[in-house]
């Protein structure tokens, strides 16, 4: 129970971190974006703005799954699970769970492989390495599946103490 509490601070830190990352390059964004609009009538654009904003737009997704994991802000549909007894919904849970933690481990090391096949890759404008954006949503993706292994071992507790939570 101890470390199941500690795991939840951990992973609650870290993606309080990470949002707080994505919100910034989100007003960067926003910055950038609004610098490059108004350059056009006053003096000149900015260099690089599309480059900016497509990655940092994947920055932006990619560093806020996991604190959407934890808010429970992901779109689910429980007409059928919400009949469901709570033991039985937590072993759906644990099913899911399961289906996604497959699923994130093949998704992380494939970027991970993706970002070392683009090793030497730069943008067009800014000459900014490619690699190192596709890392970071590498990480985006792992904190993700940390979220997911805390609702997974939350999911298991409800299987064993139904009447607990």
């Amino acid at each position: 129970m101890k470390f199941l509490t500690n795991f939840e601070k951990f992973v609650g830190f870290l993606n309080a971190i990470s949002s707080k990352i994505a919100a910034f390059l989100l007003f960067m964004m926003m910055i950038v974006t609004f610098s490059d609009v108004t350059g056009r009538f006053l003096w000149r654009p900015v260099t690089g703005t599309y480059e900016l904003t497509y990655l940092w737009l994947a920055l932006i997704v990619f560093l806020s799954l996991g604190y959407t994991q934890q808010k429970k802000g992901h779109i689910s549909v429980g007409v059928f699970i919400d009949k469901l007894s709570i033991r039985a919904q937590a072993i759906v849970d644990v099913i899911t769970y399961t289906i996604m933690l497959i699923l994130l481990a093949l998704m992380s090391w494939q970027t991970y492989s993706y970002a070392n096949q683009m090793s030497n890759s730069v943008t067009g404008d800014l000459k900014l390495p490619v690699n190192v954006f596709v890392l970071v949503c590498a990480v985006g993706i792992l904190l993700f599946a940390l979220t997911v292994i805390l609702d997974f071992f939350k999911a298991i507790r409800k299987v064993v103490h139904p009447n607990e939570s």
